[in-house]
């Protein structure tokens, strides 16, 4: 992350309350000057019970992440003390299908019926491709997110050192904390090939995006993947982990085309820790993908030529024209 963070976990109690206070203030402000009809709430975690308490007139939608199933299963003292009142929600947005069953299973008393998947969305005006693909002299890979072992960024970067190869490059976009910083000297050293840099915001990314070729997603764990969808969008390659949500939502056409390689996971435990003796077959499994895509770029075939229109179907703008539908037939 751009800036300080601290995790739900490591947070006092004195904590809690000025965290929950401070929301309280704002929200019964929202509510004595607009009293909304319709409120959307993002993540199925402690910020929406308390909009469900304030706003017991309101139709409530929320917005599920898969970040907030994570924190129920990794904090579940958290999840019983804070996280109260979700069954009182009129309806749950989902990425996936598959998404429906582990909420039901992890949050007490929301009913599948409530629940309705529709995917994931890209912002059009920021994730689009350049007019004309300029290829360099390079085989420009790009991986974008948060930089520690949750991601399996050093997993990634010694598939890179196996690859051992002149004409590719890596650009690590991402704000490395100390910890991390000392951990990626360890594996970089003195190659040139490799830049570590971060972007002011969405719009610098899909700046630097463009400039690309080929987009690496190596997560144990993802909600959606959307990262993937915005470099897809941006007219990259991209090799990416079997992340099931993902999968299910472009589809096999997608898949069948090529512009997305899925590499299988090892087995996971603890949500997103890897069984060790797994990881080498993770790594050249990976590798083999990533050569696959290669190639399509070393041969100047550009990944969005019969694609761009199947891309579409996930901006922001087809993403909320199905929301709009779905609250015009709920409130029939």
């Amino acid at each position: 992350m751009p800036y300080e963070t601290t995790r739900y976990s490591e947070m006092t109690e004195e904590m809690y309350d000025k965290w929950i206070s401070a929301f309280k203030k704002k929200l019964f402000s929202i509510k004595k000057r607009y009293e909304p009809d319709i409120i959307f709430t993002h993540h199925l975690w402690i910020l929406s019970s308390i909009v469900v308490e304030t706003f017991p007139h309101s139709k409530i939608v929320g917005i599920f992440h898969n970040t907030d199933l994570r924190q129920a299963q990794k904090n579940p003292g958290l999840y019983q003390k804070y996280v109260k009142n979700l069954n009182k929600l009129d309806l749950i947005f989902s990425a996936s299908e598959h998404q429906k069953g582990e909420i039901v299973n992890t949050y007490r008393d929301i009913s599948r019926e409530k629940i309705i998947a529709i995917g994931g969305g890209f912002d059009q005006n920021i994730f689009y491709p350049a007019e004309n693909k300029e290829y360099g002299d390079k085989v420009r890979l790009v991986y974008s997110g948060k930089i520690d072992q949750s991601k399996v960024l050093y997993e990634l970067l010694k598939v890179y050192k196996e690859l051992n190869l002149e004409d590719v490059t890596l650009d690590i976009i991402g704000t490395p904390d100390e910890k991390n910083k000392k951990e990626l000297e360890r594996f970089l050293k003195d190659d040139q090939s490799i830049k570590i840099y971060s972007v002011k915001d969405q719009k610098e990314l899909g700046e630097e995006l463009r400039k690309k070729d080929i987009f690496l997603m190596p997560s144990f764990y993802e909600g959606l993947g959307l990262t993937a969808i915005e470099a897809l969008a941006s007219g990259l390659y991209v090799v990416t982990t079997e992340i099931e949500a993902l999968m299910t939502l472009l589809g096999k056409e997608i898949k069948e085309s090529g512009i997305i390689k899925y590499v299988p996971l090892p087995r996971v435990y603890d949500v997103d820790k890897p069984v060790e003796e797994d990881l080498p077959k993770f790594r050249e499994n990976f590798k083999a993908a990533l050569l696959c895509q290669i190639v399509k770029v070393r041969n100047k075939q550009s990944c969005l030529t019969d694609h761009r229109d199947s891309i579409k179907r996930f901006s922001w703008e087809a993403l909320v024209d199905r929301i709009n539908e779905i609250i015009i037939d709920y409130g029939e």
